[in-house]
């Protein structure tokens, strides 16, 4: 049962109010969730300010030709100086995103950068999924993948696959794209984390409870309750 308003702790003598005001406002504790915020936000930034490099500095001469036939092509398009960085964040940014996609439409653990999204984790599994939905629809193409094998089929087999069909040019602008949904996936996932970090938080409120030796329930403040049940 709660008490009545104005009710004071039987122990500190505070009512929830003034219980609040000295206990319950102190600054935020900063977590491993909110570095790792910090180090994603910022990966994320600089990885756009990299992408917009790139797309800025096609040869011209290269624009319209194949994407993939250039990228894969890396000692006779030398003159392209950021075709190495191009390569690696292909492996490392769409191929996990296009991996994660089907993976976890099947119902299995995935990885998307730090975070391993065990099968069992519907909640997480289903934001993933989500976001990486909406990219494909917007797309119109479907996230390549990078296993081997039976992985390697799409998800979607009427839509065009990653990077296929497209220009130098609009691969690079597909590759910014994805790449920072790479780094958006991994922010929602942490913010999921802070608010269950959020939830762990103790709460500062006055109930009423029993303290051994006493006939009746008597209102104490969260604070000294766990005083007594520590004792």
């Amino acid at each position: 049962m709660a008490p009545k308003d104005g009710v004071r702790c039987w122990i500190c003598g505070r009512t929830q109010e003034e219980l609040k005001a000295a206990v319950g406002t102190a600054a935020p504790e900063v977590t491993d969730v909110d570095r790792n915020m910090a180090k994603v936000a910022d990966s994320r930034a600089r990885f756009v300010r990299d992408a917009n490099e790139w797309s800025d500095q096609i040869p011209e001469q290269f624009k319209n030709m194949d994407f993939n036939f250039v990228i894969g092509n890396p000692t006779q398009f030398r003159a392209f100086r950021f075709i190495d960085d191009v390569q690696q964040a292909r492996k490392t940014h769409l191929e996990p995103l296009g991996d994660a996609s089907f993976l976890a439409r099947k119902g299995k653990e995935f990885v998307v950068g730090d975070f391993k999204i065990e099968a069992a984790d519907a909640k997480r599994r289903d934001v993933v999924v989500k976001e990486l939905d909406d990219f494909e629809r917007r797309t119109g193409r479907a996230l390549e993948k990078g296993h081997p094998g039976e992985e390697k089929e799409q998800a979607d087999a009427s839509k065009a696959q990653g990077f296929d069909g497209f220009k130098l040019g609009d691969g690079l602008r597909y590759l910014r794209e994805a790449g920072t949904l790479y780094y958006y996936v991994q922010q929602k996932l942490l913010e999921m984390d802070k608010d269950d970090e959020k939830k762990k938080l103790p709460t500062y409120e006055i109930g009423m409870a029993r303290i051994k030796g006493f006939p009746k329930a008597v209102p104490l403040c969260t604070v000294c309750e766990s005083l007594i049940k520590g004792l």
